[in-house]
């Protein structure tokens, strides 16, 4: 039953997080804050008057498998050592308040790409070897059943291999730049070519377990340590160098030094063909960024296009191709 006044299918507000923080935690709210980073839920970052700081996590009912997901994969992920918040509260139906809500615990400091600026190279060595041991702990896990991103085992998104789950990436990428129309399409053709051209290298790809989305975001950094890794309601299964490509992507569109890439892949030890591949990685995320710009995604209203961050993203795209043919 959803409480008096709320309807399935409503947007949360952070009238409701206010609601529902009170609710679970019996204190009055005194300080609370969106995140800006997001593009699909509404996180809060909430203070109570009793001291407690809380994450106040809230979507849309159709996003309901991601909520699920996040309580599926904390109950493996956290037992194997990978530092994850506590789950507070878990209500991923949405019955109690008309929409699902998840409450965690606050995990202390910022977002890497928050702290970046600040960091020191040794600091973001130690940090980029901390996330290297956590996606070796992920990598523990069983084989998935297939490749790509899951909110369980039992994912039927998971495709047969790892190709097609970058084609769907670029695919996805084509449908929203079609949609806006702010950027010529045929940069979704040329990174195409180079994957395509890469199909012996993806065939070898085994369905490994790991955390997609530790990178600029979800990695969240105290006086120049790990704290801890947030936001995991999917795993990926497949080439885990997918995740320092976006973690490049990210720190190359807000203009900061890639020292901690190399750091990453000088932990894994990569080889010349495993660094070429991280870089067309890194390009299908530049793509990415660019069918971005003019979509709403759960913002009131679309972000005004900037046309230097047009030009940068475009600079970006054609550094990394060339980099690909060098």
């Amino acid at each position: 039953m959803t409480d008096a006044g709320m309807s399935l299918g409503q947007v949360p507000t952070e009238h409701d997080a206010v609601r529902i923080a009170s609710e679970f935690t019996g204190s009055t709210v005194v300080s609370i804050r969106r995140f800006s980073t997001g593009l699909a839920h509404y996180v809060y970052d909430v203070l109570v008057d009793d001291g407690r700081a809380v994450v106040v996590r809230l979507t849309r009912p159709e996003w309901k498998d991601a909520f699920a997901g996040a309580v599926y994969w904390s109950d493996r992920l956290r037992p194997l050592g990978v530092p994850l918040p506590e789950m507070i509260f878990a209500d991923t139906t949405g019955e109690a308040h008309g929409f699902p809500v998840l409450i965690l615990e606050r995990l202390p400091g910022v977002d890497l790409g928050d702290a970046y600026p600040a960091l020191t190279a040794e600091q973001k060595r130690h940090i980029a070897e901390q996330v290297v041991g956590v996606q070796r702990l992920a990598a523990t896990l069983p084989p998935g059943n297939g490749f790509g991103y899951a909110h369980s085992y039992d994912d039927p998104a998971l495709k047969p291999n790892w190709k097609d789950v970058l084609d769907a990436h670029l695919e996805r990428s084509r449908r929203q730049i079609r949609a806006v129309e702010i950027v010529d399409e045929v940069v979704v053709e040329r990174v195409q070519h180079e994957v395509d051209a890469r199909r012996a290298y993806f065939e070898r790809v085994e369905p490994v377990c790991f955390l997609d989305d530790t990178t600029t975001k979800n990695v969240i950094v105290a006086d120049g340590r790990l704290s801890g890794i947030v936001d995991v309601d999917v795993v990926c299964f497949g080439d885990a160098l997918r995740t320092p490509a976006l973690t490049q992507m990210a720190l190359l569109n807000l203009g900061y030094d890639d020292s901690y890439i190399d750091a990453w892949l000088h932990t894994l030890s990569a080889t010349r063909e495993q660094r070429a591949i991280m870089t067309l990685y890194t390009a299908t995320f530049c793509v990415d960024f660019l069918a971005e710009l003019g979509q709403r995604f759960n913002q009131d209203e679309a972000r005004p296009v900037e046309p230097e961050r047009l030009r940068r993203l475009m600079a970006i795209l054609d550094y990394l191709l060339q980099t690909l043919g060098s």
